[in-house]
């Protein structure tokens, strides 16, 4: 979990270092001061966002759904991704109700970001 959570600080310390002076140079004329401020910050609070959730939320996630059905549920897979995977063998029934809950509790990526445009949208009506 340690190398996660320098991998995701790395990759957003790169992203501010490089790509913003980068974009602002390439859309200079095409969109206006605020404009860029509000797509960086948007794009910034997105990173942020999926940092607290693979580092944060998931595993707490993983813990208490682990809890429910008596086992330990793990990052597995050829690239050690999201996927929920018990690390003992269960049942075939328990096995499909686990990555079911898995890739539901993933959805929640989408929630605060479905929100945060909805609110825009609403605002500017």
């Amino acid at each position: 979990m340690k190398n996660r959570t320098i991998a995701g600080g790395a990759g957003l310390l790169l992203t501010m270092a490089l790509m913003i002076p980068v974009l602002f140079v390439l859309s200079r004329g095409a969109v206006s001061t605020n404009q860029f401020a509000l797509i960086v910050s948007a794009v910034l609070l997105l990173g942020l966002w999926t940092i607290a959730y693979v580092t944060l939320i998931d595993p707490a996630l993983r813990r208490v759904a682990g809890t429910v059905f008596g086992v330990t549920i793990e990052w597995r897979g050829a690239r050690n991704s999201l996927s929920w995977t018990p690390a003992e063998a269960t049942g075939c029934l328990s096995e499909l109700v686990i990555g079911s809950l898995g890739y539901l509790l993933i959805g929640l990526w989408f929630v605060p970001p479905a929100a945060a445009v909805v609110l825009v949208l609403w605002f500017r009506h």
